[in-house]
């Protein structure tokens, strides 16, 4: 059991070499009791997930706290974060919005509170109003969602795509 200087909780980690590519999986602990505070399962991933982005990020497959606002999965994602530059991802994390655990009170919410987005810039306003009107979200507010952190400007990203773009037919025409 790995102690965490900044947090107040241990964790156990093992990896599930079955899975490919292979799983790894948390278990955090309260410093002080010793119960089972949450779990993290994630994996390293290689795909282009994030536009104009071709590093690798942390995917999350599963996160799961025992207290529901108690802080400790704000705490669990900033762990992620740090793991994520640990092993190369540079911080960049994503994963499913899923809507299927808890219908009556999906984590989209807090999710997006944490600094998360989605692809659909609408979607990100319409999470963003019901965190201004402190409204909880349900399966019948929102589908699952693939979210990204950092949060990005999806403005500015096909920007980039376009100036690549166009870099890639104006450079040939001018060595020509």
């Amino acid at each position: 059991m790995k102690t965490i200087p900044i947090f107040d909780f241990t964790y156990d980690h093992s990896v599930n070499s079955v899975m490919h590519p292979p799983q790894h999986i948390f278990d955090f602990y309260s410093n002080q009791h010793k119960h089972k505070l949450g779990t993290l399962v994630c994996h390293k991933s290689e795909l282009p997930i994030r536009p104009n982005y071709d590093g690798s990020v942390l995917a999350i497959d599963f996160l799961e706290v025992s207290n529901k606002n108690s802080g400790t999965g704000a705490k669990i994602l900033k762990f992620a974060e740090e793991y994520s530059k640990q092993i190369g991802c540079k911080g960049f994390m994503t994963l499913k919005a899923d809507t299927s655990y808890m219908p009556e009170n999906i984590p989209h919410i807090f999710y997006r509170k944490y600094g998360f987005s989605t692809f659909d810039k609408s979607c990100d306003k319409q999470l963003d109003k019901f965190i201004k009107h402190n409204r909880n979200a349900t399966k019948r507010d929102f589908p699952c969602l693939l979210m990204h952190y950092p949060a990005f400007d999806m403005k500015n990203v096909k920007l980039k795509i376009k100036l690549k773009n166009l870099l890639k037919y104006v450079i040939p025409k001018i060595i020509s």
